[in-house]
């Protein structure tokens, strides 16, 4: 009796913990969220001057990390081959700048230096070019909505918060500085500014890692049979701790988190 009222104690508490988290904490929660490009414009100065346009992108996965070890796990790696046809990903690390109980805004930034030589063409360009510099931001309003299926069917889960461009040019660019053909002088720099960039995202509900299997925004009997069901096997999707087999650990993070809601 005594196991049992602690560990409903505790349950609940975890319970608490989540569904009354500040929405940066909320959106962490989810471990990742689905990014939507919607377009852009650019402008090409120095060797080589012209301006154009990025067309929408399908809608892409980005994992949460720390990746600069500040305690942040919001970080996110933007792989820029389906934005740009260049095959680099730009850690990009976040900045909660305001946080609250229905929204949020959140500031990703980061400058990388790839000393790259690629082809990149995208509607009427077409050019090899040394890439030595990228820098990047995004900035994003992140708000509650009713938890929901994944509006861009990318994520194995309901979400309940949104993502929405927040800010103009200052708050959302992208910049390339690069050698044209790949030659290395004063004559061949190019600078590309990536600026109205359109893009809306979606995330957070409750990951699989907490026990929410079946996907829905609560840890209830269905995860817990789910679980039970595949007990023994090598069932991805129940697997909440990804150790490849379905076992005991597993079970006890449903029982530890039954309850737990967005």
């Amino acid at each position: 009796m005594q196991i049992r009222t602690i560990f409903v104690g505790m349950a609940c508490a975890a319970a608490v913990s989540i569904s009354s988290a500040q929405i940066a904490q909320q959106l962490q929660n989810g471990d990742d969220f689905v990014f939507k490009f919607n377009g852009a414009d650019y402008i090409i100065s120095g060797a080589a001057n012209f301006s154009e346009s990025f067309n929408p992108r399908p809608p892409i996965r980005l994992e949460f990390a720390d990746l600069n070890n500040d305690g942040v796990a919001l970080d996110i790696l933007l792989d820029l081959q389906p934005i740009a046809g260049v095959d680099r990903a730009i850690p990009l690390y976040a900045t909660v700048v305001t946080d609250g109980a229905s929204e949020a805004i959140i500031r990703w930034s980061g400058t990388d230096n790839p000393d790259l030589c690629v082809e990149v063409s995208d509607d009427g360009f077409t050019a090899s070019i040394k890439i030595f510099e990228v820098s990047g931001k995004l900035t994003g309003r992140v708000r509650r909505v009713e938890c929901a299926s994944d509006p861009y069917s990318t994520l194995n889960r309901n979400i309940h918060l949104e993502i929405v461009k927040e800010g103009g040019d200052a708050e959302n660019n992208l910049n390339v500085k690069a050698y044209l053909f790949c030659v290395e002088n004063e004559f061949t720099v190019v600078n590309v500014d990536v600026y109205n960039l359109r893009w809306t995202a979606a995330g957070g509900g409750l990951s699989k890692r907490v026990g929410n299997v079946n996907g829905d925004c609560v840890v209830d009997d269905a995860d817990l049979l789910q679980v039970l069901f595949n007990f023994g096997s090598d069932n991805a999707d129940t697997d909440t701790n990804g150790d490849g087999i379905v076992d005991d650990a597993d079970l006890l993070v449903v029982l530890f988190n039954f309850g737990v809601s967005v």
